[in-house]
């Protein structure tokens, strides 16, 4: 670019020096401004060539730029998709990974926590710790009184009479869901009593105290209760103990409350009694009845006919139950 200049500027020094002896007259001027106006034209004709030149030359140089970032765009676009894939896959196994850990969970949990017997084998430092704990019962948390000190403990408690805080005269539907609360008197639920043993063989513990201090106890090997559409019938079998066998008349017998009769006798033995139980005709043994603050003579009452072959009322009684060894 510099030698166009160069060439523009000799030019226009020639057209200048009209006067010198090297053109000294008009034919040699003439012939010398055609001369300088080729020059200029040819320099201008240099100057334009090689001003193209260089905005061809930068523009394909922008355009190589502008390729390799769109290039590298491209790529980044594709690195983008290709990681928003995979974390999407991730997403989706690990949503799978969660759901199966979840449902494993629930099937060990609803394996391994079911009753009492289940806490004392996977903590053993609970062996003679009675008291409150919580089992799963359909994926949820159910809290039960559980004895763990008689016999070797594993004892998950069914029924519970110790104060006469909670009143046991109640309907079929409270009776199937159960009530009270676990730390003092309660019925576990007839629904729970079934899956608790419907799935192992289970032996119950019956232990009761008179108002004198006095103690005593009863154990069936084989105990069992039927489903709702059974009216959670009972099986219970294999006596021993030394509070004598008051649920000799129980077995086979479906659960009576005060608004459903099944037992067999002729009137309702839940209304006649205040109670709710497996009733014959009516019973010897009567565990849910009305609780007294002193010892008293009556069928209404909490009794054990056979340990005194009388119908003298307990000052406690709890029913409990364990897998069979």
């Amino acid at each position: 670019m510099g030698r166009l200049f160069g060439i523009l500027i000799l030019t226009s020094l020639i057209v200048s020096l009209s006067g010198q002896v090297l053109f000294d007259d008009i034919g040699d001027r003439q012939r010398s401004a055609d001369l300088a106006l080729q020059c200029m034209r040819t320099g201008l004709q240099q100057f334009s060539q090689g001003i193209e030149k260089m905005v061809t030359k930068k523009l394909e140089e922008v355009e190589n730029v502008i390729e390799t970032k769109i290039s590298n765009l491209s790529r980044n676009v594709e690195k983008i998709s290709d990681l928003i894939y995979t974390t999407q896959t991730e997403q989706r196994l690990l949503k799978q990974e969660m759901e199966s850990l979840n449902s494993k969970a629930d099937t060990l949990l609803n394996k391994i926590i079911t009753n009492c017997a289940d806490i004392l084998n996977i903590y053993p430092h609970t062996r003679g710790r009675d008291g409150v704990y919580n089992i799963i019962d359909i994926k949820k948390a159910k809290a039960v009184y559980c004895d763990m000190t008689i016999e070797n403990g594993g004892w998950t408690v069914i029924q519970r009479r110790v104060n006469g805080s909670v009143d046991f005269y109640r309907n079929w539907t409270e009776y199937k869901n159960g009530f009270g609360f676990a730390d003092h008197e309660y019925w576990i639920g007839n629904d729970m009593l079934h899956r608790l043993t419907s799935t192992n063989p289970q032996e119950l513990r019956v232990d009761m105290e008179r108002f004198n201090g006095e103690k005593a106890y009863a154990v069936y090997s084989n105990f069992s209760v039927g489903d709702e559409a059974s009216k959670y019938q009972l099986q219970v079998t294999g006596y021993s103990g030394n509070a004598g066998d008051s649920l000799d008349g129980s077995n086979n017998m479906k659960f009576t409350t005060l608004d459903q009769d099944n037992d067999r006798s002729s009137r309702n033995c839940a209304t006649e009694y205040r109670s709710a139980g497996w009733f014959n005709r009516c019973y010897r043994a009567n565990p849910n009845g009305e609780y007294t603050d002193s010892e008293k003579t009556g069928g209404v009452y909490i009794t054990w006919y056979y340990w005194k072959n009388s119908i003298i009322s307990l000052k406690s009684i709890q029913l409990m139950i364990r897998p069979r060894a």
